[in-house]
């Protein structure tokens, strides 16, 4: 059956992507950045190249630490603000991983100012000397309640980017911001509630090995996705999949692999909520998504200007496609490889 005009456009830039993508792989290239971002040059005048160079950067990633370490002060949202700072953040690592070009950073950057950076949360902070002792303290708050499903793994989420933002940027781990870090993480609370019995537990994948656990990820992704457009479950279950199995990625790579897998029962729990989805009064999903380009364009990000999004949908449009790409870089699958694009207009076309 003919797809309708406006999904076959969304397809079609999905594919391109793909190709795109596997052009990369095929050249061997390594996407995660475990490492700094923006390592120290050798030369002040390649610093100044480095930072002229990039519309999005290390100033994001130090913004986007600033605004998560306040976000559990009195009278703030850890949920909310979290969303917005873990967005910021994430923004740094999308471009360059994607190797966006400029004029499509810059379209991201004023999408970043219009709808996230208005918020007072950004304030620079005073400049202190960084301590990298400080950020082990950071780890143990997160494997204090990394067990246990906690508002959708947002936990899990907002420390891990801090984490790379801090890894990326040393000297932004000063005593204020990483304090106020802490406080977010602990926000979640330590000790655990109920948890959902696992229904077929032989067809949960642990970290053991990386491959299969992103295939993994990937393959319940679909399904999240399968059960939205039935009218069952919610566009965040497949954001969240997405999302939460990337961050127990990085955290294993960067070195904390006993946290990572600690967290993975965590994992489980929200995947059993994807699988058995939320009543949404049974109305099927009819409405296709509205045609869109490639999330990694210009125009992608000009259209979202002429949008009105809240603040954690504005948020969802940079950090669910930098979860996706992130992880798609790793599937060496062709056949899901080609099954995750094709569904990928449906993630993007975030409303």
């Amino acid at each position: 059956m003919k797809k309708p005009d406006h999904i076959q456009r969304s397809v079609d830039a999905a594919r391109r992507d793909l190709l795109k993508m596997m052009g990369l792989l095929a050249a061997g290239t390594n996407f995660f950045w475990p490492d700094a971002l923006f390592q120290t040059l050798a030369t002040a005048d390649e610093q100044k190249l480095a930072a002229e160079s990039a519309v999005i950067g290390r100033r994001e990633i130090i913004m986007g630490l600033d605004g998560m370490s306040r976000v559990a002060e009195p009278g703030g949202n850890p949920f909310a603000g979290g969303h917005s700072a873990a967005a910021v953040m994430s923004s740094a690592f999308f471009c360059r991983n994607e190797n966006l070009e400029e004029e499509t950073q810059k379209e991201i950057l004023s999408h970043l100012k219009a709808r996230l950076l208005t918020r007072p949360i950004y304030a620079p902070r005073a400049k202190e000397t960084a301590d990298q002792e400080l950020v082990d303290h950071l780890v143990n708050d997160l494997d204090a309640g990394i067990d246990t499903l906690r508002q959708s793994g947002h936990n899990i989420i907002f420390t891990v980017i801090s984490l790379k933002a801090l890894q990326a940027v040393p000297d932004a781990a000063t005593p204020a911001r990483v304090d106020g870090l802490r406080k977010m993480v602990r926000s979640f609370g330590t000790k655990g509630g109920g948890k959902l019995p696992l229904e077929n537990q032989e067809s949960f994948v642990d970290l053991s090995d990386e491959q299969e656990f992103i295939r993994f990820v990937f393959e319940e992704y679909l399904k999240a996705l399968e059960l939205y457009l039935n009218g069952k479950g919610h566009h965040g279950f497949a954001g969240h999949v997405l999302t939460i199995g990337h961050a127990l990625v990085e955290l294993d790579r960067m070195g904390h692999k006993e946290t990572a897998r600690k967290g993975i029962e965590a994992y489980w729990q929200f995947v059993q909520q994807a699988r058995d989805g939320a009543d949404l009064g049974g109305k099927k999903v009819l409405d296709s998504p509205p045609p869109h380009h490639s999330v990694l364009t210009h125009d992608y990000w000009s259209e979202q200007g002429k949008r009105e999004t809240g603040e954690i949908v504005s948020s969802h449009l940079i950090k669910y496609p930098y979860s996706f790409y992130a992880l798609a870089k790793e599937v060496r699958d062709d056949d899901l490889k080609k099954r995750i694009f094709e569904r990928l207009y449906h993630l993007t076309a975030i409303s």
